[in-house]
């Protein structure tokens, strides 16, 4: 299960949701207040035929005006009310442009196409000289209900200008680099005590066998019991596997791709599953330090209870349980990026403390492979789609029209005001651009045990993982495109990691993960 599960979040990485919003900006009476109040919503529309302003100027209002009860596919017996104002539509059957030329010529200063589905950019030619826009159904009731009995509001399209570097990146940055940190951290600490306790079991094998008696202590007895009860045995990767895997993720890719309305579900119920077990493994080790009572469940048949865990492990679980399934519930609400970042950031430290690369030869075929795939997918993809867009955005956004997205990534929404935060467009970045470098970050500290360093490839390996992250966040700034975050990533952390094993004269030990003494830890 946990394989399965690595392969779908590997499959994505980072990305911007692509699209032309804007904002329709209403005043209306508010009889609660004594007072006009004014209230934002996104629009979906072509910024190269219509271009709207970049500011909501008072003297740029216009009457709203609610002709839902015509889908202006044809001329309207009383088209002289249209004059002046941005009169709501339905969708209908025609064009937009047919609505459009219908509207313009009536004396219309925009058309709002009022829609059930996605807002997305509506297609316009050069014949249409006012603004035609998408607006959620949801949305148009909500300004119907805002408008009361006066049945008077007023309204402006414009689109303020949009920063090039938000805030939110800042949040996926801080989330990004302390993951892999506290994951590899984790990962190299578990190996070292796994690796250390298996020595002691040798050394006690060997004593045995001499006929020597000797005791153990209740510290060393403790400890063990902590590995091997608490902690999952660790995974270790083999070039093998990597091809294997690789050759999978490309799969799952093009499955989403193509039958992204079916697999979606699927990969929505294996991150639930997923999620819980990777914030259960995340809260134990807490669990047991705040509440040290290691009593068991009583024997029972019990599908899952039977092994006897801890009742602390038990209310942990349960928590979790409860935990993903708010998330679930809740997973359309603008505050649910929260928890499914908490619940990402949980997961992804699971599987970086329990996947162990074996040698950096894994770590460097790894990346390298999955370094081509990214660019493939993000860059080479557009050439060969019919609508020229990137397979690995399409599935990363959902596509327009999508009702689900896939869960497997760290969202925040923009901070600063712009058409982005009123259309709560999000900022994205892949679990597959966290585990990936995060495996080798992992590797690094385990390395760092076996020579005995004081943490200086682990050190490394996550300052370089953040300064390959600034510099992808500067190049979707400047390109204004979604990014293969590991065309970034890759150079920055492989280099910097050879570098200091060059500089330290360690490139064989840590190319093949050995080290010629028998007298270190690991």
């Amino acid at each position: 299960m946990r394989i399965l599960l690595l392969i779908i979040w590997f499959t994505l990485k980072v990305h911007y949701v692509q699209g032309e919003p804007g904002i329709l900006k209403t005043k209306y009476f508010d009889t609660d207040i004594k007072d006009f109040a004014t209230k934002e919503y996104c629009i979906g529309y072509s910024s190269f035929e219509t271009p709207l302003p970049k500011l909501a100027k008072e003297p740029e209002f216009r009457p709203l005006l609610d002709r839902t009860d015509t889908d202006l596919c044809k001329t309207p017996s009383n088209a002289a009310q249209l004059k002046g104002t941005l009169v709501a539509v339905l969708r209908g059957n025609c064009t937009f442009v047919n609505k459009g030329l219908i509207a313009q010529k009536a004396g219309a200063n925009g058309t709002i196409v009022v829609t059930d589905s996605a807002v997305i950019a509506p297609s316009m030619n050069e014949s249409v000289k006012i603004p035609v826009v998408l607006l959620t159904a949801e949305d148009h009731r909500d300004i119907i209900r805002k408008a009361g009995n006066n049945k008077l509001v007023q309204g402006v399209l414009y689109n303020p200008e949009v920063p090039q570097i938000d805030w939110n990146l800042l949040v996926i940055w801080l989330m990004a680099v302390g993951t892999i940190a506290i994951g590899g951290y984790w990962c190299g600490v578990t190996a070292y005590r796994q690796a250390k306790l298996q020595r002691k079991r040798e050394r006690a094998t060997a004593v045995q066998a001499s006929g020597i008696q000797q005791s153990t202590c209740n510290s060393d007895s403790s400890e063990e019991e902590d590995v091997t009860e608490e902690e999952e045995e660790s995974v270790t990767i083999t070039p093998v596997i990597v091809l294997i895997w690789v050759c999978m993720i490309f799969a799952v890719l093009l499955l989403l791709f193509f039958f992204y309305d079916y697999v979606v579900y699927v990969v929505i119920t294996l991150y639930c599953i997923g999620a819980c077990n990777g914030m259960h493994q995340c809260l134990a080790p807490i669990g047991r330090k705040i509440i040290p009572w290691k009593q068991r469940l009583p024997p029972n048949k019990v599908p899952f209870l039977s092994t006897r865990p801890t009742i602390v492990s038990v209310i942990l679980a349960l928590g979790s349980i409860a935990f993903v399934a708010c998330w679930f519930v809740y997973r359309h609400e603008d505050f649910a990026w929260i928890l499914l970042d908490t619940l990402g950031i949980c997961f992804c430290i699971s599987i970086l403390r329990l996947i162990r690369l074996k040698n950096f030869k894994t770590c460097f075929l790894l990346l390298g492979l999955l370094f081509i795939y990214d660019i493939f997918f993000v860059f080479i993809t557009p050439l060969f789609t019919k609508d020229g867009k990137s397979v690995m955005v399409e599935v990363a956004t959902g596509g327009d029209g999508a009702k689900e997205q896939i869960p497997v990534l760290l969202v925040v929404p923009r901070l600063s005001h712009s058409a982005f935060s009123v259309c709560n467009m999000y900022s994205m970045l892949g679990f597959g651009d966290i585990l990936v470098p995060g495996l080798l970050v992992g590797y690094c500290h385990t390395f760092d045990f076996k020579v005995q360093s004081r943490k200086i490839y682990f050190i490394s390996s996550c300052i370089a993982y953040g300064v390959g992250l600034v510099i992808t966040f500067v190049a979707l700034a400047l390109m204004q495109t979604g990014q293969p975050a590991l065309l970034y990533l890759v150079p920055c952390t492989v280099l910097t990691v050879l570098m200091i094993a060059a500089i330290r004269g360690e490139v064989a030990h840590l190319w093949h993960g050995q080290v010629k003494s028998d007298h270190h830890v690991l």
